[in-house]
Parts: structure tokens; C-alpha cells; sequence
């Protein structure tokens, strides 16, 4: 039953992954209204994570839950990533970022597969700390997901403007959308991210005592460069005023410290 689930998830995120990036960058056709392909784009995301909620489903039946390791906890985090776009897009022309959660959601579904019997590396299981680590993390990932993929999309958008690209472009919001859109994901992904710091050195000192932390330096300055990037991004806005290329390179640089730490926990595994 996982196999035959995990077989229908993945095509439907691959459709949606077509769909949505076949006609990328096109001029929409006369009346601005989508075109059928782009149309069914959406229903296959939402077809391919219920797919991939059912699955992960399965595997908690199984013990491989995402408490497990942390390719099983990056499968739930790209799920929560599709979700929360899922929600974002609902009445906002947001269809070029679906182009990038679409294979998102895929490759942490295809990795949630192929790893689910990988052995915890390190880290002796930390009952409810440990819990609300993973949930925090795993929230903080996705929110971190989406959040640099609206700066993406809008660092590519200031450019066709600088660049006098006027040409437009199906599915693409205003910049002052897209930067307010940008600094409301960060404002919510922020405090969750900061408790997924302060329950992972909960756990890492539980498991071991503090002598532990040695252990995890790279990951502790990851995160560490991942929180100053937030925080910095919202203290220059609320202060200076702040926001632009600016704010979305430094939403961007974050999402890099939170992929490297993943990166990190995945090579230890």
C-alpha cells in the first residue's frame, strides 16, 4: 500500500511540476485567464499532498515516524511546505512559486521513501522535548521554504522591472505584494524557528549533558546564522524601514543556513 501511494504521490507532484512550469514566463492569453494546463496545476498539488499525508500516515503505523531521522522528519517539513502554499496561493496570482514547491515536496517525498529504515544517528529519543523539536523544526523548514521562494520570486521580478522588461507575466503578484507577502512569512516563521533552536539544545543536553554540543557546532552556527538573518531582516524593517532586495537576500541566506543543517543531519545519518 505505501509503494502504490508513494507511486500515485510522486506522479501527481510530477504533473503538478509540469504544469505548473510548462508555460513559465509566458504572456498570458487574451483576458489574463489561465490556461487549462496551468488550471489543473493547482488540484494535483492538492491531490499529491493528501497522497503524501496518507503515506506518512502509513509509515507512523509503521514506526517511521518522523521523530525517526531526519529524512523522514524533511518528508513532513515539504509537506507542510506544500500545505502552506497551497493556503498562500488561495486568491493570489502566485502560480510561478507552485513551478518550485511542486519538485520541492517531491524530492522530500521521494527522500522520506528511500531513507524511512535509516537508523537515528546520534541522538537517543527525548520524548516530549524531542517532539516538539521536530515539530518546531519542521515548521520552521517549511516556513523558511516558502518564504525564500516569495523572495525568489520577487529578487527575479525587481529585475525584469530594472532591466525594463515590462513583458507580463501570467501569475505573477505586484512587488509590494510579493514584499508583503515575504515579510509576514517571516514574521510567523521567525518565533518558531527560535523555539526549534531552543528545544534542539533541550534535547542535546538531555541526551548527553553539555559536553554534547561539541558535537554540533556546525549545526548550532547554522542555526544560529539562520535566527540572526531573521531577526535582523525585522529589526531593519520595523526601525529603517527596510525591505526589497535587501530583506529578500537575507530571507534567502537563512533558508541556505536551514538547508545546510539538513544537509548536515543527513550526512550523520
Amino acid at each position: 500500500m505505501q509503494l502504490v501511494l508513494f507511486i500515485t504521490a510522486a506522479l501527481a507532484y510530477g504533473a503538478a511540476s509540469f504544469a505548473y512550469g510548462a508555460e513559465a514566463g509566458e504572456t498570458p492569453a487574451a483576458g489574463g485567464a489561465p490556461s487549462g494546463l496551468r488550471r489543473r496545476a493547482r488540484p494535483l498539488l492538492v491531490l499529491g499532498a493528501v497522497l503524501h499525508t496518507l503515506l506518512i500516515g502509513l509509515q507512523c503505523v509503521d514506526g517511521d515516524h518522523p521523530l525517526k531521522n531526519i529524512y523522514l522528519a524533511t518528508s513532513f517539513g515539504t509537506l507542510v511546505a506544500a500545505l502552506g502554499y497551497v493556503g498562500l496561493s488561495r486568491g493570489r496570482p502566485l502560480e510561478p512559486l507552485g513551478a518550485v514547491m511542486a519538485p520541492v515536496a517531491l524530492c522530500g517525498l521521494a527522500l522520506g521513501v528511500a531513507f524511512s529504515s535509516v537508523n537515528p544517528a546520534t541522538l537517543p529519543g527525548g520524548g516530549g522535548i524531542a517532539s516538539a523539536h521536530v515539530g518546531f523544526a519542521s515548521a520552521g523548514l517549511a516556513g523558511f521554504t516558502l518564504a525564500a521562494a516569495v523572495a525568489g520570486l520577487y529578487l527575479v521580478t525587481e529585475r525584469r522591472l530594472r532591466r525594463k522588461q515590462f513583458r507580463a507575466v501570467q501569475g505573477t503578484m505586484s512587488l509590494t505584494g510579493l514584499d508583503r507577502l515575504h515579510h509576514r512569512l517571516v514574521l510567523l516563521v521567525t518565533p518558531v524557528f527560535t523555539l526549534a533552536i531552543v528545544t534542539g539544545v533541550l534535547w542535546i543536553l538531555q541526551a548527553g549533558g553539555p559536553h554534547m554540543l561539541r558535537g554540533r557546532i556546525f549545526e548550532i552556527v547554522a542555526a544560529f546564522i539562520a535566527w540572526l538573518a531573521s531577526i535582523a531582516l525585522l529589526v531593519m524593517r520595523a526601525a529603517w524601514g527596510s525591505r526589497g532586495r535587501q530583506s529578500a537576500w537575507l530571507t534567502i541566506a537563512a533558508f541556505v543556513a536551514v538547508v545546510l543543517i539538513v544537509v548536515s543531519y543527513g550526512v550523520r545519518g
